[in-house]
């Protein structure tokens, strides 16, 4: 909380003094007034932010003209003063000179503007005259051009151009945070750093954009760029009141006096495209208008509130604002600043209202009316003519014409100290609230600071401290002293006042004189923050150095040496504040990190074992547990506190930390949430008030030895609560908003001290030792504390505390003491159960009252159905309801009837129908619930479509003799037994009878066959009985009217029962039907009775009915019975299946043996003996009977698969041979991998056309080859080379065949068909060679030849392909003699030989006509001459 201190500027002058404006410096903390005197005349006074004069900056006085305009330079300490006679001054603090501007204007310069960046700026007067300057290196103004307009100007507005802006960011934060920007501080404490430079932010370094727009009294709108070129783009309704430029949509806002409000979008070139316009209202002519955030426009109403308008989206709202005078007041000046988000209003009684935006992340928040705050209101009792933030330091100037202004924020001082508090109200004022009496001290200075003791109020403004007696008989305050000092801080202890004063804490009286100095060393630093606790006084310095000292003696000594923080905290900055315990042992302390960010870690000096410890309220885990993925105090560690702790505490950083005055161990902390911190828990937000919610929280704290820093509570802050002030057992102090309570100060319990407020000591004592213990878990210790305090609150807090350990047997005990008999039974019963010790807890924590920690277990264990019951217990219907839908589906409906029962009972019957329906209980449940309201019942039947809500409606109606009601109902209800029962008894049964046909409802049918039947329409009857398939009925009435073809249909169609019943009807009818009988008997099941009868009526049709549903299952000795029948009847077929069927396969195989009976495949499976019957010997005889059966009757493949199950693979495959089918027979051989049928697989293959079958050829050496033949195989080899010797005269393949046949027959080891071979091998071999060598040189070929052919050895080498081999080389060589006596040497030799087999025809004709000879007869010539001609046709097509 904050308030904001006001200061009239000295301007020294007298009574006539009039202020007509003031401008803040954009970037420096100088505000320049214009006044008027009628000593003076018109001048211009620079005031620093303090209101004091800047006596470097003088201005001359103009004794016969106002000021009319001023303006700063954007960057620069440059301000230029326009006259109302048309003068410029230019002040400079190049050289502290102010000079005349040499000006062309010659009327009041009442409007002066520079550019962004302070390149341009543009002046214009009141008769229409612009004029364009730059600012040269010496800051001289140089004209750049200058237009008449001849129309009095109102307005220039410069287009600017801007970027997005990015949501905020940690690094941009720390990059606001070092130049002071107010709005990223705020985001953490009221701390502003030390270090931090404050200052300008530095020249855009964009390219600033100089053109701008001009506004006039008569409407016309001027668009003139960076050269002085100007056009007219727009003409008004009306006088322009007010030009804002919306950057980020390019984008004018034209306000004209009419207060008419109209957008227009910005082209590239200047010209202006009309997007909106709207008249605005207001009840004063003054209106204020401003920017208050990106598109947000902000207008004054001429009353006591502002209205925004979102131009981006069209929204709007009002800010009311509270004055509380009861006098008319309006608002006359807004201003807003956007660095702390803040909108001010001064009002025409003096008044400033303020109005916060608390979302500054996005833009678009600032249009949320929720997001607006009002923040206490300041006063400077005097109408406010103009109001504008400025300068670095975000100040407030308010100009009230005879008055100026500055306000400056300031944070209340509030200070608490041995039960006496003093809290700041207003800049001079303090209320004193002690012994719950309250008293007012007013000072003679402005406070910024204040610290109390039992008997002294001292408080300060940072150059004087004033010290008062408290008079607490009277309320009264008497000063006891005064002095002078430049100090920021400063603490009282008995009768000395300690001030930091830069290097060196002086120890004065009241009166100020200096009793003793306590140094601090240049490596120390500047002091920048003491505190003291008990006789201790701690100082804290700027390079983190933290020094102590000892007051309880006449002297102040020093209590340890000086620690140096930077040591061990890395990516140290600057200490925020530190805190020393009760017997400075330890010391709390808070720091930013090097980019003056607030660390989110609380750090804590050990001084007895000089370490430094620390909590992180950002991870929620202290620095035993930072880097484990387990967070500390959470239900997962060692310690157990709860995960609500760790999670509430998650994403936070400290702002205020507090010792207890006399506890050395408990220190309490003020946390708020860090910005853009991501903290949901999914199943968190079933929680009730969950602490994530909460802005800031208060965390008590043990710090330990062995434990370090432990939580000891959670406690969420209202919004009503600023801060934590002070900590003192049993209590903890917070400042409240005063606006909203009578106290500023609110006083809460610690926890486990509720109920022993007024405990003495010892009690205290106790119970803090019993609180610590119970922080580590230490349950044992914790009840050794307490065991002597006959306190039932004690007892109570250490049972919820078994909530988190789930020490039940602690909790028995403490339930004891408390006198709880309820409680301990339902835990010594919990304990006995076979529940989780989380579910034990929950109860526990259920009949504590600790219902939201009872939630928390029982959605951590996923004990939803618990949750839920709790939930109904406790009245939280909605989240019951929610638990049911997401996670305990099992008990929606219950759950349902239950809250259902609840509104009943809560006399809501509106909202119970519904639930009941849900639970689908509301057939029942609404006639009841509605009954003694009929016509809210009658209304609730209109309008369900729940059939049996109109069922049920339709019998009241009924029962009421309202028929015609009855029967719609019935209808609606599609209730037609029903409909068919009242038609009935209105003696309606023709409509009965159409609904009972149109609907075939079977029990309408039934009901009207019975009304039929008692009126003797037999037909009729026996119709609906059968649409109501109740045949017994229908059958017994067509018995009795003998009606015997309708029994015989009605009987198949009814129940085995019906069926039985028929068939000894038709067996001992007068005319007896023995065929329908038997076959009645066998669809009722009565097979056996069925085959009898049949038997002995020789029912041969019936028996052939009944065979085809007869099977394996049916008993075995009617089936050979049926089987000697059909064999008696020569019906062999059918004798066989029944054979099969009775597992009589000998029989049933005879039979097709005997007598020719064809085996399909079905047959063939119902013959064969399953494995789990019979001996396998039996079962393999059968299989090869079958198998020789289908053989004989030429089925080889049926015989085939027999023979293979009865594992007789030879047979088998000897069968498939006889089938020919070469496919299966390859397969069969790979599959069955036997010697014997591989060499029979190789055998068939051979038989086949293996020459022209490449894959056969394969089939066939593969098969002889796992055969293991290599007789076989080499016998296929000669074939082979045998093949391509006759077939393709190509003997080197020949002679590789005869090799691999060789390699074979050596394997056979058959020396006789060996040494066979080999002599058939050598003259292949050697005509291979001689046809190698003749590729090499032919002639030695041919001589090769001739030898060959003079050795006579020949073999498998035909004597023709030599002569053709020799026969064809003289050809080629044109040796046609040689060649031609060659041909008849051949003749000769080889008996009938067929020439043109061995040779090329083309060559024997070549030899021919060369020779004049003829080798070929006439005969022989045309033949091969016809065959050529039909070879090359051939070649043609092909």
């Amino acid at each position: 909380m904050s308030l904001y201190f006001d200061c009239a500027i000295r301007s020294g002058g007298g009574a006539g003094i009039i202020h007509v404006l003031s401008c803040w410096h954009p970037s420096f903390p100088f505000l320049a007034v214009g006044s008027y005197s009628e000593e003076k005349g018109g001048y211009v006074s620079v005031y620093t932010d303090d209101g004091e004069k800047a006596e470097a900056v003088k201005i001359p006085e103009h004794p016969t003209a106002q000021v009319t305009s001023v303006a700063w330079h954007p960057t620069k300490k440059i301000l230029v003063v326009g006259w109302e006679n048309g003068e410029l001054f230019l002040f400079s603090d190049h050289n502290n000179t102010c000079v005349e501007v040499p000006t062309i204007h010659n009327a009041s310069v009442i409007l002066l503007k520079w550019s962004k960046n302070g390149s341009r700026l543009i002046t214009g007067d009141s008769s229409g005259s612009v004029v364009g300057w730059s600012l040269d290196r010496s800051n001289q103004l140089n004209t750049v051009f200058h237009h008449e307009l001849k129309d009095p100007i109102t307005q220039i507005m410069f287009r600017n151009v801007s970027t997005p802006e990015s949501a905020i960011d940690m690094s941009g934060l720390a990059r606001a945070a070092v130049a002071g920007d107010e709005r990223a501080l705020d985001l953490f404490s009221s701390w502003r750093p030390k270090t931090g430079k404050r200052g300008g932010y530095g020249l855009d370094e964009r390219k600033e954009n100089l053109n701008f727009y001009v506004g006039s009294k008569s409407g016309v709108i001027y668009y003139l760029n960076e050269n002085g070129s100007c056009m007219e783009v727009l003409q008004a309704d009306g006088a322009i009141k007010t030009l804002l430029y919306h950057e980020y949509a390019d984008i004018l806002v034209v306000v004209t006096e009419s207060l008419v409000v109209g957008q227009f979008r910005v082209e590239h070139d200047g010209t202006l495209s009309e997007v909106s316009k709207v008249k605005m209202s207001s009840r004063n002519a003054e209106v204020s208008i401003c920017w208050a955030g990106r598109g947000l426009l902000a207008i004054t109403t001429g009353e006591l509130a502002v209205r925004l308008w979102n131009l981006d989206s069209g929204d709007n709202f009002v800010l009311n604002g509270k004055s509380g005078s009861g006098k008319s007041e309006f608002i006359t000046s807004l201003t807003f600043s956007s660095a702390k988000s803040t909108l001010a209003a001064g009002t025409s009684l003096g008044n400033i209202l303020m109005w916060k935006c608390s979302e500054v992340n996005q833009p678009s928040h600032l249009s949320q009316e929720s997001n607006w705050t009002a923040e206490p209101m300041a006063r400077v009792g005097l109408a406010v003519k103009q109001a504008s933030w400025g300068t670095t330091y975000n100040l407030l100037v308010v100009n009230s014409v005879r008055e100026v202004f500055i306000l400056r924020e300031h944070q209340v001082s509030v200070h608490f100290n041995q039960d006496i508090c003093a809290v700041q109200v207003s800049p001079t004022n303090l209320t004193v609230i002690f012994d719950e009496r309250k008293a007012s001290l007013n000072s003679d200075i402005q406070i910024r600071g204040v610290f109390v003791t039992s008997e002294t109020i001292t408080v300060w403004n940072g150059h004087r401290v004033l010290v008062y007696d408290i008079l607490q008989d009277n309320n009264r305050f008497l000063s006891q002293g005064g002095f002078n000092a430049e100090c920021e801080s400063l603490v009282v202890f008995e009768k000395s006042v300690y001030t930091l004063e830069n290097m060196k804490i002086n120890i004065r009286t009241f009166q100020g004189t200096i009793k003793q100095s306590l140094t601090l060393s240049e490596n120390e630093g500047l002091g920048i923050c003491l505190d003291i606790n008990s006789s201790f006084l701690t100082c804290a310095t700027i390079t983190g150095c933290i020094r102590m000292w000892d007051l309880s003696r006449r002297e102040a000594k020093s209590h340890s040496y000086p620690k140096f923080l930077a040591d061990h905290i890395p990516d140290f900055g600057e200490v925020i504040s530190v805190r020393i315990n009760a017997n400075a042992t330890k010391l709390s302390i808070l720091i930013a990190q090097s980019n003056l960010i607030p660390d989110p870690k609380l750090y804590v000096w050990d001084v007895e074992n000089d370490a430094i410890i620390y909590y992180n309220f950002a991870s929620g885990k202290n620095d035993q547990d930072d880097s484990n993925s387990v967070p500390p105090n959470s239900a997962r560690s060692e310690r157990g506190d709860h995960l609500a702790s760790n999670s509430a505490i998650f994403g936070r950083v400290a702002v205020n930390h507090e010792w207890d005055s006399d506890e050395p161990r408990l220190l309490v902390v003020e946390a708020k949430l860090l910005p853009g911190a991501e903290r949901s828990d999914i199943r968190s937000q079933l929680h009730s008030v969950p602490l994530q919610e909460s802005q800031a929280i208060i965390v008590s704290l043990f710090v330990l030895e062995e434990n370090g820093i432990v939580i000891q509570d959670i406690t969420p802050m209202s919004e009503d609560q600023v801060k934590l002030i002070a900590m003192k057992v049993p209590f903890y102090y917070l400042l409240s908003n005063p606006n909203d309570f009578v106290s500023p100060i609110e006083k809460k319990i610690i926890k486990d001290f509720s109920g022993l407020e007024k405990s003495d000591k010892k009690t205290k004592d106790a119970i803090v030792n019993f609180s610590m213990f119970l922080s580590i878990g230490n349950m044992d210790e914790a009840f050794k504390a307490i065991k002597a305090i006959k306190s039932e609150k004690v007892w109570e807090n250490m049972a919820r505390m078994c909530v988190k350990t789930k020490r039940l047997d602690v909790a028995a005990i403490c339930l004891g003491n408390m006198g709880h008999a309820a409680g301990a039974r339902a835990v010594r019963q919990a304990i006995k159960s076979k529940e989780s010790s989380e579910v034990q807890a929950a109860i526990l924590a259920v009949h504590l009252g600790m219902t939201e920690e009872a939630e928390q277990i029982l959605i951590g264990c996923e004990r939803y159905d618990m949750l839920n019951k709790l939930y109904q217990d406790s009245g939280q219907w909605n989240k019951a309801l929610e638990v049911c839908e997401n996670h305990d589906r099992i008990h929606l409906r219950n759950t349902y009837y239950n809250y259902a029962k609840h509104l009943e009972a809560m006399g809501d019957l509106n909202s119970a129908v519904p639930m009941f329906e849900r639970s689908e209980t509301h057939r029942f449940e609404v006639p009841r619930l509605l009954f003694e309201d009929v016509h809210m019942l009658e209304n609730y039947v209109m309008k369900s479509d729940d059939r049996a809500i109109r069922r049920w409606w339709a019998q009241y109606m009924e029962s009421t003799g309202e028929m015609d009601t009855a029967l719609h109902f019935y209808g609606l209800a599609k209730d037609y037994l029903s409909l068919v029962r009242v038609y009935c008894y209105c003696d309606n049964l023709d409509k009965a009878a159409e609904i009972a046909s149109e609907t075939n409802d079977r029990a309408a049918c039934y009901h009207l066959a019975r009304q039929y039947e008692n009126i003797e329409n037999i037909n009729e009857a026996i119709h609906f009985f059968t649409r109501a398939q109740a045949y017994s009925n229908a059958i017994r009435i067509c018995k009795e009217q003998g009606l015997e073809d309708q029994v015989w249909n009605l009987a198949l169609l009814a129940s085995p029962t019906e069926k039985l019943d028929a068939a000894r009807y038709f067996e001992t009818a007068v005319h007896k039907q023995y065929d329908k009988a038997v076959i009645l008997y066998e669809k009722a099941g009565y097979l056996g009775k069925a085959l009898d009868l049949a038997f002995a009526s020789n029912q041969h049709n019936a028996l052939q009915f009944i065979a085809e549903n007869l099977d394996s299952s049916t008993d075995p000795v009617l089936l050979n019975k049926t089987a000697d029948f059909f064999l008696q009847g020569g019906q062999f077929n059918r004798a066989v299946e029944m054979y099969a069927a009775a597992k009589n396969y000998n029989k049933a195989l005879d039979l097709c043996v005997n007598h020719n009976i064809s085996v399909t495949e079905e047959m063939a499976e119902k013959l064969t003996i399953p494995k789990d019957e019979g001996t396998e010997e039996e079962r393999v005889a059968a299989l090869d009977k079958i198998a020789e059966t289908c053989f004989l009757q030429g089925n080889y493949h049926l015989a085939t698969k027999k023979w293979t199950q009865a594992g007789m693979r030879s047979k088998a495959m000897k069968a498939l041979l006889k089938s020919g089918d070469t496919e299966k027979i390859i397969f069969f051989a790979n599959v069955s991998r036997q010697p014997e049928i591989y060499v029979l697989a190789g055998n068939y293959l051979q038989s086949l056309d293996w020459r022209n079958n490449p894959e056969i050829m394969k089939h066939i050496i593969n098969f002889y080859t796992k055969g293991k033949a290599p007789k076989l195989l080499g016998g296929f080899y000669e074939a082979c080379a045998q093949v391509e010797i006759d077939e393709y005269q190509n003997y080197e393949k020949a002679l590789g065949a005869l090799t691999e046949s060789l390699r074979c027959l050596t394997r056979s080891g058959e020396e006789t068909r060996l040494e066979e071979l080999k002599r058939t091998m050598e003259p292949v071999k050697q005509f291979v060679e001689i046809q190698a060598l003749y590729e090499k040189n032919p002639e030695d070929g041919i001589e090769k030849c001739k030898e060959f052919m003079s050795s006579g050895n020949f073999e498998m080498v035909r004597r023709g392909d030599v002569y053709g081999f020799m026969i064809e080389h003289y050809a080629r060589n044109n040796q046609y003699k040689a060649a031609y006596a060659l041909i008849e040497d051949m003749k000769s030799r080889i008996h009938n030989v067929n020439i043109v087999y061995y040779i090329n025809l083309q060559t024997i004709r070549s030899v021919e006509s060369n020779l004049g000879v003829e080798i070929l007869g006439v005969t022989q010539t045309d033949q091969y001459d016809d065959d050529d001609d039909i070879a090359d046709e051939t070649d043609r097509f092909n």
